[in-house]
Parts: structure tokens; C-alpha cells; sequence
């Protein structure tokens, strides 16, 4: 059987738990990819997890994964381009700068450009192509690195279908405002030989596009396409001494996006929220992603199994965009002061009011092309057996990983000339020419015992890491190394059969950059929980402490980070304290024999500070006091859905709170005191089965038309997807 294949959860619960629950699935329909496998029961893991499965991604067909997320207590979501392309994206804490401190997977593969040397989000998939989104926090972390401060984040792609389940396809077709268009395909069938055995295949495909919201004088387009094809193939061998399972996937995406770094003044944002300046009207995103992927999976024995994943993704970005104006003057500073001094002149050319006179007005437009890899190998071996009555079960883990970003940032000099950029007779320059590669070699032992009532989980992450920076236009080379032992423990204890209590503690890790100055430290912390949870029936809730104590935290400077020199420098915050609570509730109340009202809460408290006093040129930080509140971090989020349900529609209405944020920490920084509103964001979403194989369906998304500053970072105030209305028909059979 391969029921064990089920036991790839990951350790937030026993393997003899899932090895028993998966009995229940059909075998073929298992992938080796979940971290919790097809259990919808996670009443006994040892750590906060949650899951977002097919029926709730499917009820409001987000595209975006901010919204996806906003229902999961102990998630920080930092907004952006208002689509979710470059996601930023926090756990417990960690902070949400392109999500380069979470440990982001698909199918159980590290998805960062490049996870150790550059784990900046800039590619994320397509999550409408998703057939669950899993969040763990807490202990089991240890398991995933190299960032164990706040935890993992697993996309896990569409299943092949089984041979008893036969061929299986959905065609999925939507349109709405700003000329949104999404088309979206899949098939799957299976075969099975008696000589051979049961070998399938799916092949799936994705286009999204829009218009953009946002408007340029010009009256060009603001908005993006995006593409993706996914192949996977699976093959059982019959006659096979062992059960087992290969499976082999393959994935071409890319995106153009008219996106620019490029915000607004707080008082032409209140004047026009989605107007953009003449100066970014060039400004354009475009990329190549390809995935490839063999993973393995066999039974040595009743008791013995082992999985193992080889990988490889390449990641091709060029970013061409207006970056500031040819002077020391930073455009933070240009855009929090428009009408003093020279800055008003700035601010004149910058809309195309007036044309490029100085050779201090001319506009520094710079073309980021980056080439990333990461490629590995990675096996896991579990272990489920009775030791002095109890169950117990044993998996072990090692990767050997290797990544590398190239980096070839080439600037034009433009001139405004009638609300149109042209080039400056200044010839182009390079400003970065570098490569960065870490190879890392990463193990773990995990022991997961089931006494009774009691569930402890123990373990261990050994870490080695060797980076090479190099920097062809200062003809340098920096070399460094690290280990590091990162431990865990969890347990899960049964008051009852529908009461539990769990404790956590794990000590927390992200790694140095390649190139980073040697008084740079790794940042790390330990993370605690405590909490209890209940579950019976109609009804289950959850409710966890956590408290993570940074020894050292890290900022790092991009552009994306409102940084304009020193770009990928890393900087130390010292002490921090996280302290907050996350919590769960989930009832569907029965309304009559044909008729339900599901309700869904979360909510977040969150109390982060700084604990020393520091002088900082980093640009969020600048001059910080003891006590002094961590950017992007709101003290409370909600997020409530209610429904009504019946067995042929659904209609639902999301609400979603957010405090509003500190832009900086301290003072001395160029956004001091300044804060993002608050969020008031309400979703609404509604089907109905026309008959067994069609859907139609209806959402809008920010359906009060919410007009708030969601940043000021990189430049500039930046606004929320504005109202959007989507029709759509699913086909499935």
C-alpha cells in the first residue's frame, strides 16, 4: 500500500496518526508533497497550523495571495502593487519585506529565486493554480530552514487522478473591471497495466491579465499578464518488490507587469489615489520562471519509508524603472516634502509639468536584470514503530542545496521632455555587476512519541552554509561560512476528546547574505507558544500565545525597502521582543435541514519591540530608542467571514481589519512618525451549481471601494486594489 506516503507530513502530527487516516484515500490520489498530507484533522499537531483548502480557495477565487493569507492568524501582510505580484509576507514577527524571512515552498520545494543567497519574493506562483495553501508556525520549522524564525508556507499544486477515479479536467473562465481576464485549464487521467502498472499525467494552464487600476497621463496601460503550464507525470510499477512511486514535473511561467516603485505624495494620493507620475511611465517587470522536479517515494518495509526530491528552478528578471533623479536627494525625501525649496521643481518634472532644465533633473532610469538558480537534492527517511507502548515515529532529513543570483544593473540618463522620457546624451553606466552563490548542506532528526493522551515532538536542524560574493566591478571576492545547530520541541496533551493544550519552543535562524561585512550577525532568535485548542463537531477553536526573542535582528536594504545605496547591505537591530496572540474560531451553524451559516474568525495581537537603543543608517530604523515599535507590524488584525450555504449555492462576506503601521522605527529617517491607515476591507463572493459539472460564479473584491494608504515604501504613498467586480464559469468533469 502506499498509505505511507501519507506519513509526509512533516511531523505536525505522528506518522502513525496519518499512516492510519490515509487509509481512508484512495492511494493514487496521494501526492508526496503535502506537509499535511490530505488530513483535515490537526487537532494533535505539537505547533499553530492551519490550512486553506481546495473548497475555501475555490469560494473567492483570489489570485492574490495577501488575501488568500488574511484569514490565518499569526500572518503580516505588507501591500504593494494592490495583485499580490511581489508578495510581502511575515509570520510571528518576521518581517515582511518580500517575504524573505518565511520559509515559502511548492510541493515541498523551496520556491525563493534563491532561498540563501537572494530569498527575495519576486517570483511567486500562481496561487488560483493551488489545490491548498498550508501555514505552520512554532516548533516544526526546524524542519524546513534555512528561516525558522517564523515558519513555512507550502503551496501545494493540483494531484494527478487516479486510475479508479478516471480522466478529470475543469475549465475555468473569468472576466471583470480594469479589463481583468483570467483562463484557466486542467486535465488529468491515469492508466493502468497489469504488466506495467498504473502510470498518469496532468497537464494545467493559466492566464491571468488586467488593465491595471492605476492611470498614467498618458493613458497607457498599468497592468500585467501572466502565464503558467504545469506537467506532471506519475508512474507505480507493478510487480514492484517494494511499493512505490516516481513522479516527474515540469513548469514554464512568465509575467510582464507595468509595475513601478514610484508612489505618490500624501496629498495627491488624497486627491487621486490611483493616478501615477509621468516619470514611471517606462517602467516595466518582466520575467521567466522554469521548474523542474523528479521526486521518489518507497515502502522498505511496513514500518520503513523513504522520500527523496531532486530540483532545479531558474528565475529571469529584468526590471527597468525609474529609480530617483540625478542628485544625492533621495525621492523619500522629494515626496514627504514636494513644495519646499527644490523639491517642488522636482516634483514639477516628475509629473511631466514641466521638462528636464539641470543636469540635476535628469532621471536615473535603471534596467535590473538578475539570473537566478537553486538546484538540491533532498531525501527524508520516516520511521514508524511501538516503543514501551508508545507509538513513535522517527523521520530524518538531509539536503544538499545550492543557489546563485547574477546581478548586471545597467542606468540611463533620461530627460522629460513633453510629459515623454527620452535619453540624455550621458552614456549608460553600469552601477552592479556581482554574483553571489551559497551551497548548503542542512539535516534534521525529528521524534514525534504518542503516550496516550500526550504528544511530544523533539528534534534537531544542523545547518552548514559556505557563500561566495563577487564583485566584477570592484574585482573582489568575500568568502565566508557558518554552522549552526537550531533545536525544537513540542507537545500536544488531551484533556479531553475535544480539548488539548500545546507548548512549543525552537530556536530561530536566518542566514547571512553572501558579501556581508563580518560584524554582521546571523539573526537569530528563540520562539515559544503555548496555547490550547477544542474541537467537536459543528465547532473548534484555537487559541495560541507567542513570544519570540531576537538576540539579534537583521534588516536588509533594496529598493523595495525604500533603500537607495547600500543596496543588499544587512544590518543589525539587536534585541527584539515579539510578544502576541493568535486565534481561531470556526462554527457552521445549522439554519434548517437544507440550509447553513458558517462563520470563520481570526485575529491577531501583536507587541513588537526593540529592546536596546541604536543608531541605524538602514532605512526603516535610523535612530532607535528602547521601546521603539518594529515597522509593518499592526497590533491588531481580524479577519471574520459569515456564509450562507446550501448543498447547489454559497454566498459569502469577508471582513478584514488591520491597525494602521509605523512606516519606520526611531527617528532621523526620512519617514519618521509617518504611519499606513488603517484597513477596513470588506470581500463578497457567491455561487451557484447550474447543474453537476457547471458553476457560476460572482465575487467583489474591497466591495466599499476602500481608498487608503497601504505604504509609503518604496517611494511614495501606494494604494489597495480599488473595487473590482469578477463573473466567472467553472466547467469541471
Amino acid at each position: 500500500m502506499l498509505a505511507t506516503v501519507i506519513a509526509v507530513n512533516f511531523g505536525l502530527a505522528s506518522a502513525a496518526q496519518a499512516q492510519s487516516e490515509s487509509q481512508e484515500v484512495d492511494e493514487q490520489s496521494i501526492e508526496v508533497i503535502s506537509i499535511f498530507g490530505q488530513r483535515n484533522r490537526l487537532e494533535t499537531s505539537t505547533g499553530s497550523a492551519f490550512v486553506v483548502n481546495e473548497e475555501q480557495l475555490a469560494q473567492f477565487e483570489f489570485d492574490d495571495i495577501h488575501r488568500v493569507l488574511q484569514s490565518v492568524p499569526g500572518v503580516y501582510i505588507r501591500e504593494e502593487d494592490g495583485y499580490g505580484l511581489r508578495p510581502n509576507i511575515g509570520l510571528r514577527g518576521a518581517t515582511t519585506e518580500r517575504s524573505s524571512k518565511v520559509a515559502l515552498m511548492e510541493d515541498g520545494i523551496l520556491i525563493a529565486p534563491a532561498p540563501y543567497a537572494a530569498p527575495a519574493a519576486y517570483y511567486f506562483p500562481n496561487v488560483s493554480r493551488m489545490s491548498q495553501v498550508e501555514v505552520f508556525k512554532g516548533p516544526a520549522a526546524i524542519k524546513y530552514g534555512p528561516n525558522t524564525v517564523g515558519g513555512a508556507i507550502n503551496l501545494v499544486s493540483h494531484p494527478i487522478s487516479s486510475f479508479a477515479r478516471g480522466s478529470e479536467g475543469q475549465l475555468d473562465i473569468a472576466a471583470g473591471q480594469d479589463g481583468y481576464l483570467k483562463a484557466h485549464g486542467r486535465y488529468s487521467e491515469s492508466f493502468k497495466d497489469a504488466d506495467i502498472g498504473e502510470y498518469g499525467f496532468l497537464i494545467e494552464g493559466l492566464s491571468l491579465q488586467s488593465d491595471g487600476f492605476k492611470e498614467l497621463p498618458s493613458g497607457a496601460d498599468t497592468g500585467f499578464d501572466k502565464r503558467e503550464v504545469i506537467f506532471k507525470a506519475n508512474f507505480t510499477p507493478a510487480n514492484s518488490k517494494y511499493n512505490q512511486v516516481w513522479q516527474f514535473k515540469a513548469g514554464y511561467a512568465d509575467e510582464e507587469s507595468n509595475e513601478t516603485y514610484l508612489g505618490l505624495t500624501d496629498a495627491d494620493f488624497n486627491a487621486q489615489p490611483y493616478q501615477r507620475y509621468a516619470a514611471s511611465q517606462d517602467d516595466k517587470m518582466d520575467w521567466e520562471h522554469y521548474q523542474f522536479q523528479v521526486s521518489h517515494y518507497i515502502d522498505i518495509s511496513a514500518e520503513l519509508s523513504v522520500f527523496t526530491q531532486v530540483y532545479r528552478r531558474d528565475f529571469d528578471r529584468d526590471w527597468d524603472r525609474f529609480n530617483s533623479f540625478n542628485t544625492n536627494r533621495s525621492m523619500q525625501t522629494i515626496l514627504t516634502s514636494p513644495t519646499t525649496g527644490l523639491n517642488a521643481l522636482f516634483m514639477e518634472v516628475l509629473k511631466g509639468e514641466r521638462d528636464s532644465l539641470m543636469p540635476e533633473e535628469q532621471l536615473l532610469f535603471t534596467l535590473n536584470d538578475r539570473k537566478f538558480y537553486a538546484q538540491g537534492l533532498e531525501s527524508k527517511l520516516f520511521w514508524d514503530t511501538q516503543l514501551m507502548g508508545a507509538d513513535v515515529a522517527i523521520d530524518a532529513g538531509v539536503r544538499i542545496h545550492q543557489d546563485q543570483v547574477e546581478r548586471n544593473h545597467r542606468q540611463n540618463n533620461m530627460l522629460m521632455q513633453n510629459q515623454t522620457l527620452v535619453l540624455s546624451s550621458v552614456p549608460q553606466s553600469t552601477i552592479a555587476d556581482n554574483k553571489d552563490t551559497a551551497t548548503a548542506v542542512a539535516s534534521y532528526v525529528n521524534a514525534d512519541f504518542a503516550f496516550g493522551d500526550l504528544t511530544l515532538s523533539t528534534g534537531v536542524r544542523i545547518e552548514y552554509i559556505d557563500s561566495e560574493a563577487e564583485d566584477f566591478i570592484a574585482n573582489s571576492k568575500i568568502t565566508d561560512s557558518d554552522t549552526v545547530v537550531l533545536p525544537g520541541l513540542g507537545l500536544f496533551y488531551s484533556i479531553n476528546s475535544e480539548l488539548g493544550v500545546l507548548f512549543g519552543v525552537n530556536k530561530g535562524f536566518v542566514p547571512n547574505s553572501p558579501g556581508q561585512d563580518t560584524e554582521i550577525a546571523p539573526e537569530e532568535s528563540w520562539n515559544y507558544e503555548f496555547g490550547a485548542r477544542y474541537s467537536e463537531g459543528w465547532l473548534s477553536a484555537e487559541v495560541i500565545g507567542f513570544y519570540n526573542d531576537y538576540d539579534n535582528l537583521k534588516g536588509t536594504c533594496t529598493f523595495s525597502a525604500g533603500c537607495r545605496e547600500d543596496l543588499d547591505t544587512e544590518f543589525n537591530g539587536g534585541v527584539v521582543e515579539v510578544t502576541g496572540v493568535e486565534s481561531r474560531f470556526n462554527a457552521d451553524f445549522s439554519l434548517t435541514n437544507s440550509l447553513s451559516m458558517p462563520i470563520n474568525v481570526a485575529y491577531t495581537y501583536t507587541q513588537a519591540e526593540f529592546r536596546n537603543s541604536f543608531q541605524s543608517s538602514f532605512s526603516q530604523w535610523g535612530t532607535v530608542t528602547k521601546g521603539d515599535k518594529l515597522p509593518y507590524l499592526p497590533e491588531n488584525q481580524l479577519s471574520i467571514e459569515v456564509a450562507i450555504a446550501h448543498e447547489q449555492w454559497r454566498a459569502s462576506l469577508m471582513f478584514k481589519h488591520t491597525d494602521e503601521m509605523p512606516e519606520a522605527a526611531g527617528s532621523g529617517t526620512e519617514l519618521e512618525g509617518l504611519m499606513t491607515e488603517e484597513i477596513q476591507q470588506w470581500d463578497f463572493s457567491a455561487w451557484y451549481q447550474v447543474n453537476n459539472d457547471l458553476k457560476a460564479y460572482l465575487k467583489v473584491d474591497n466591495l466599499t471601494d476602500e481608498q487608503v494608504i497601504v505604504s509609503r515604501r518604496p517611494f511614495g504613498a501606494r494604494p489597495g486594489k480599488p473595487q473590482q467586480a469578477t463573473v466567472g464559469l467553472k466547467y469541471e468533469f
